[in-house]
């Protein structure tokens, strides 16, 4: 059966909230109120992906400031990962962005290949890393989608004009 992408929304926050704690480790899950906060601040670019009546993955971008969306959160469950589903929900977002935003940025692991290579795919660029950025004392890369990658962007997900 095909995967379905919904935006997120206020009813559905509890979903979002297990999601995360089945998709992330301990240290990296938000606290509700945050994801609360999400939700109702950044919904017009947020999604969740069902597939055969079950929420499989979910993704938060927000606008940061004038011109800058932020994906603040993205994943899969480990069991429907390489499905597409990561890129199906970050198509979502970029497409909802399009003529609102110059910019995308994010920030991955800089273990995370799978979630990095798919970002490149996507036109994103690691613009710098960020020392310890996560709980555990990992580092992140901080990765921007702008300038012309963005048409790329739009291109590959085959965004609407």
């Amino acid at each position: 059966m095909a995967i379905e992408v919904k935006r997120c929304s206020m009813d559905i926050i509890n979903i979002v909230e297990d999601l995360e704690k089945r998709i992330f480790r301990p240290s990296e899950i938000y606290t509700r109120g945050f994801l609360e906060w999400l939700c109702e601040n950044c919904s017009q670019s947020s999604y969740v992906a069902v597939k055969d009546g079950v929420y499989v993955g979910y993704i938060i971008t927000c606008i940061d400031r004038p011109g800058q969306g932020h994906v603040v959160s993205v994943g899969v469950l480990p069991g429907y990962r390489g499905m597409g589903i990561g890129t199906m929900l970050m198509c979502s977002s970029i497409c909802r962005l399009r003529g609102i935003v110059e910019s995308i940025v994010l920030e991955v692991r800089v273990s995370n290949e799978v979630a990095i290579n798919l970002y490149r795919k996507l036109g994103f660029r690691i613009h710098h890393r960020i020392p310890g950025y996560y709980s555990d004392g990992e580092d992140a890369y901080f990765m921007v989608l702008n300038n012309g990658y963005l048409n790329q962007a739009y291109s590959t997900c085959q965004c609407n004009p």
